[in-house]
């Protein structure tokens, strides 16, 4: 009896595990082919989970979907996990990956301001003090925490500083269709940096966080290899926290590169 329990609820929890936003209804006769049970027993644990309003029946009647429960769950999920709290974990595996230095950042006014910084392994390192402000135009995580406004609010913001507002959208176009913004030489020469950016639809705030490197530190297929795993960790955290620019995107749709703005 004990066996029968514990197989059932693994299955039960095997069920739920295919959810995800490309895979939205549970239908019998795809679960039994996924997970290679039995059509009775999927259809008695569908039924289960939706008697509990972990599932649903689906509009069309077709299969299961989210049921009311799962919402209550992530609701759950988010007010015990601050976006900081996940974005820092993230930085700790892009420094130990990578062993260049981390950043989280957040954008106040015109500025952004370095909240979290972590060290990597790399011997040469440019630090930029917690709680500085710079100007947010000039640096990879301010571009990214900017492409997320509409231009009139970014353009607002940045001023004229030498661009015209033209050559200052084209950026911010850039990266809102590349996921990221890479720049180098913008703050200190020979240092170049990736960011990407979240939003907490709970309270409509943004922060960025970063890798930043000597230029000549990383060749392009280190610098592909950083991007790739910066989007990763950003479309995981986004999609978790229904930032919809992340969480809207399909798993594995192949992005524009990004390597080419900086």
């Amino acid at each position: 009896m004990e066996h029968y329990l514990v197989s059932s609820l693994e299955n039960a929890l095997r069920i739920i595990a295919l959810l995800d936003r490309d895979y939205r209804v549970l239908r019998v006769g795809e679960v039994c082919r996924a997970l290679e049970l039995p059509k009775s027993s999927v259809s008695r644990l569908l039924r289960q989970l939706s008697e509990f309003e972990i599932l649903e029946k689906a509009p069309d009647d077709v299969g299961y979907v989210a049921g009311a429960r799962s919402l209550l769950l992530g609701e759950l999920y988010l007010s015990q996990h601050t976006l900081l709290d996940l974005i820092e974990p993230a930085l700790q595996r892009l420094t130990e990956q990578f062993g260049f230095t981390g950043y989280a950042s957040t954008l106040q006014g015109s500025d952004v301001v370095i909240i979290r910084s972590f060290q990597g392994t790399y011997p040469v390192r440019h630090i930029v003090d917690v709680g500085v402000p710079v100007p947010a135009f000039d640096t990879s995580v301010g571009r990214a925490a900017l492409a997320r406004l509409t231009d009139w609010e970014a353009l607002a913001l940045v001023g004229s500083g030498g661009l015209s507002d033209d050559e200052i959208i084209e950026t911010l176009v850039s990266v809102r269709a590349t996921g990221v913004s890479v720049t180098s030489d913008t703050v200190v020469p020979g240092i170049s940096a990736m960011a990407a950016c979240i939003r907490d639809p709970r309270n409509d705030k943004l922060l960025a966080f970063s890798i930043s490197y000597p230029t000549n530190a990383a060749d392009h297929a280190t610098c592909q290899q950083m991007l790739d795993a910066l989007r990763e960790e950003a479309f995981q955290i986004g999609s978790r926290m229904g930032d919809i620019f992340w969480s809207t995107r399909k798993t594995g749709t192949p992005w524009p590169n990004g390597l080419e703005s900086a």
